[in-house]
């Protein structure tokens, strides 16, 4: 199981980065170089709260895989080298 949300964590987080990827570049695709530099601009602002509510609402999800995993790590009390070669 925990292999399992490892991929899942992994898995996870590398959709959002694709997703974030893929709208830059369809703005700058859509809007030319100019309105790309302003979509950047706006969305990853940092005074842009909204942005950073949906990036954590996106990620929570890993999150919640990642605290399970650790508490079955915790749970199970293998060997430190054993779960040392699953750890992030």
């Amino acid at each position: 199981m925990e292999r399992f949300l490892t991929i899942f964590i992994h898995a996870w987080v590398g959709l959002i980065a694709v997703l974030n990827i893929v709208g830059i570049v369809g703005q700058f695709w859509l809007h030319g170089f100019s309105g790309g530099v302003d979509y950047v601009q706006e969305i990853y602002s940092p005074f842009n709260i909204k942005g950073y509510f949906f990036l954590f609402a996106s990620l929570f999800p890993a999150y919640g895989a990642y605290v399970w995993r650790e508490r079955l790590r915790k749970k199970s009390g293998g060997s430190e080298k054993q779960n040392s070669k699953t750890r992030l």
